[in-house]
């Protein structure tokens, strides 16, 4: 449906959100829609003729991640469609005692001489 708007166009020369991704958009424009309706207003002759827009997306970074599915939902509470995404996470799991005792501080070696601690006054 939609192959070269210019966030497509953006990501691709790297001037934009560098390093985050989209799925192919194969569903229908996002905007702009008669509010408590499904029409499309870009085809209005009064108005003119609007180009069609996908203005609601879903971009994705990191390692791991797996998009499943990416579509629009046909709710008419807005003159925008949702954007709805489905992902797959790989997710690294750790030991819950090893990072509590990481992040206590009681386990920190600090001197006294070290810590300055102002006079607060109210």
């Amino acid at each position: 449906v939609c192959c070269d708007d210019q966030l497509k166009r953006e990501l691709r020369k790297g001037r934009a959100f560098e390093g985050w991704s989209e799925g192919v958009l194969e569903f229908a424009p996002t905007y702009k829609y008669e509010i408590g309706t499904g029409k499309y207003i870009g085809d209005d002759q009064k108005g003119g003729r609007r180009t069609p827009a996908w203005c609601d997306r879903v971009l994705s970074f990191g390692k791991g991640v797996r998009l499943l599915g990416y579509g629009r939902s046909e709710l008419t509470l807005s003159d925008h469609k949702p954007v709805t995404a489905t992902y797959a996470a790989e997710v690294e799991v750790f030991c819950g005692r090893k990072l509590q005792r990481a992040l206590t501080l009681t386990d920190a070696e600090v001197e006294s001489g070290d810590v300055v601690v102002p006079d607060l006054e109210f």
